[in-house]
């Protein structure tokens, strides 16, 4: 994806509700937004914005009582910097796009998107990253998602409406699912992998869903990769043509790489990393992956190099990378 088409705009809160004990699923209205594609990501602004600019600091320099700084930035705990969000939908209205998010409050910053009201502003920074590539028209798809690594899930199996597919989604409990649970779905037996319609965002998109979590709460009991390995295991023939997508936790995303490098199927992981920008230029968000020609720069000589997760990626092959 071309990273010129960011840009930064001003989102209107549109609903953000709280989908489980501590996710929220945040839409933001916006007049115009460059296309977009599952896998991507924008840069939120997790603090209040004024019309003229994102960072309302003044720091000016009096030589007689020293620096002066903005009120609200003496009176609480404050976001400076933005953070990344995966986008878990995008939708076209009549009024515009509608850009659908899902944070989890871990800090500061989520904890002041969470309070958030309809008809507030939202500071808003993209599209940014690469994307997900989709299966052969006569592949499957198999969608493995653990936590805040489920909405970009979500984005995808839109773009796989009427293909085959499954997903999986992993939580530690049932009321840490950043999920709609369908009245009356079956949760499943806790040792046994049954694809059920019981998600209702993938289920409107006609995919079945295996729902793990790891005290057996809801679903399979067990991590999400134990789960991906009996469905392997089981429908051999099924994940033929298949292509995994992950996101998630990294040790996750690692063993997910794993079974599918074991069993000769492609997969493409979205990594996570702390992203100050979002654009290339902290340089804070290196991942190590493989060259395929070692004499060749960068680090001419080694197997190896890093990448950027905000420019490069997020999206790569797991067959690339070296965790």
């Amino acid at each position: 994806m071309n990273q010129m088409n960011r840009q930064q705009v001003q989102g209107t809160v549109l609903e953000n509700r709280q989908l489980c004990r501590e996710h929220y699923r945040l839409v933001l209205g916006v007049e115009k937004f460059a296309p977009t594609e599952p896998g991507q990501f924008v840069q939120v602004s997790c603090r209040p914005t004024e019309p003229k600019g994102e960072f309302p600091v003044e720091l000016q320099w009096d030589q007689a009582g020293g620096p002066k700084v903005c009120g609200e930035e003496l009176a609480g705990r404050m976001a400076l910097l933005r953070r990344p969000f995966s986008l878990a939908g995008r939708k076209q209205t009549a009024n515009g796009v509608e850009l659908h998010l899902i944070h989890r409050v871990v800090g500061v910053g989520t904890q002041w998107l969470s309070d958030l009201k309809v008809g507030d502003q939202v500071g808003v920074l993209g599209p940014l990253g690469n994307r997900f590539e989709l299966p052969a028209p006569d592949g499957m798809a198999i969608l493995v998602g653990g936590g805040v690594g489920i909405p970009p899930m979500l984005y995808l199996a839109e773009r796989l409406a009427g293909r085959r597919a499954v997903a999986f989604c992993g939580a530690l409990s049932r009321d840490l699912l950043p999920m709609t649970l369908l009245e009356g779905g079956k949760a499943g037996r806790e040792d046994a992998i049954e694809p059920l319609r019981n998600v209702e965002e993938f289920s409107r998109h006609g995919i079945p869903s295996i729902i793990s979590t790891d005290d057996g709460s809801f679903g399979f009991r067990g991590f999400v990769t134990q789960a991906l390995e009996r469905y392997l295991d089981a429908n051999v023939q099924a994940a033929g043509r298949a292509v995994i997508y992950t996101c998630g936790p990294e040790g996750m995303m690692k063993r997910v790489a794993e079974i599918a490098a074991s069993r000769g199927i492609e997969c493409q992981v979205a990594v996570e990393r702390a992203m100050a920008c979002g654009m290339g230029t902290c340089q804070s968000c290196v991942i190590r992956v493989r060259k395929p020609d070692p004499a060749k720069p960068p680090m001419a000589g080694r197997d190896w190099c890093y990448r950027l997760a905000c420019t490069d990626g997020p999206v790569f092959k797991g067959s690339d990378l070296l965790w």
